[in-house]
C-alpha cells in the first residue's frame, strides 16, 4: 500500500483559510484580522488610520467600485524590497499569467476572493473583512504605492490583515499578478 505524503508548507495556508470561510460562513460575524484566529488570546480590532470613521466624516467614498481612497498603516517592506522595480514588461503573456492568478491559480485562496473580480476591493468576502481588502481601482491609494511594496506584501501577507502570504509563488509570478494588478487603475 502507497503512502500518502502531505506537503505541510501547502496544506496549513489552505486549512487555515478553509476554517476562516467556515467561522464566517458559521457565525457571520466580521473577520477583524487574521492574527484573530491564529493567535485567539490576542482578540483586539484592528485600527487603521480611522477607516471606517474617516469614510463616515465624508473622507472615504464608498461605491460600485469600492473605498476611495483607503487610508492605510501597512507596515513598510524593508528599503532592500521598496526599492526594487518591476522587471517585467506589460506583454500579453505576462499579463494573461498575472490574471490566472488574480483569478483562479492563486492558493490558498485567488486574489479575487478578497479583491473582487474587477480588482475594486469588493469580493465575495469584502463586507466579512476589517480592514477591507486593498481596492485596485482607486488610483490615489495606488499612485504611490512602490512595486517593491506590492512584491513585499504578496509574498509575506499583511499582519493585521486577512491578507496571506503568497511566499511559494516564483518571484516572476509575483512580477506577472503585479503587472495584472496595476492595469485595474488605468
Amino acid at each position: 500500500m502507497k503512502r500518502i505524503s502531505l506537503n505541510k508548507e501547502r496544506i496549513i495556508p489552505v486549512l487555515i483559510m478553509g476554517a476562516v470561510f467556515a467561522m464566517v460562513l458559521l457565525f457571520n460575524q466580521p473577520v477583524y484580522s487574521a492574527d484573530r484566529f491564529l493567535n485567539p488570546i490576542q482578540v483586539r480590532p484592528v485600527a487603521h488610520s480611522g477607516e471606517e470613521s474617516h469614510a463616515e466624516a465624508g473622507g472615504n467614498v464608498m461605491g460600485s467600485s469600492g473605498t476611495c481612497p483607503q487610508l492605510r498603516k501597512t507596515s513598510k517592506a524593508p528599503d532592500n524590497y521598496l526599492s526594487r522595480k518591476n522587471p517585467l514588461k506589460p506583454t500579453r503573456k505576462n499579463l494573461l499569467a498575472g490574471k490566472g492568478l488574480f483569478i483562479f491559480d492563486a492558493k490558498p485562496t485567488p486574489c479575487k476572493v478578497c479583491h473582487g473580480f474587477k480588482g475594486n476591493g469588493m469580493g465575495i468576502l469584502h463586507s466579512r473583512l476589517i480592514p477591507r481588502p486593498r481596492n485596485f481601482t482607486c488610483y490615489y491609494t495606488m499612485e504611490n504605492l512602490p512595486d517593491g511594496q506590492l512584491f513585499w506584501i504578496i509574498k509575506n501577507g499583511s499582519p493585521g490583515t486577512a491578507m496571506p502570504s503568497f511566499s511559494y509563488l516564483e518571484d516572476d509570478q509575483v512580477w506577472q499578478l503585479i503587472l495584472y494588478i496595476r492595469q485595474f487603475q488605468k
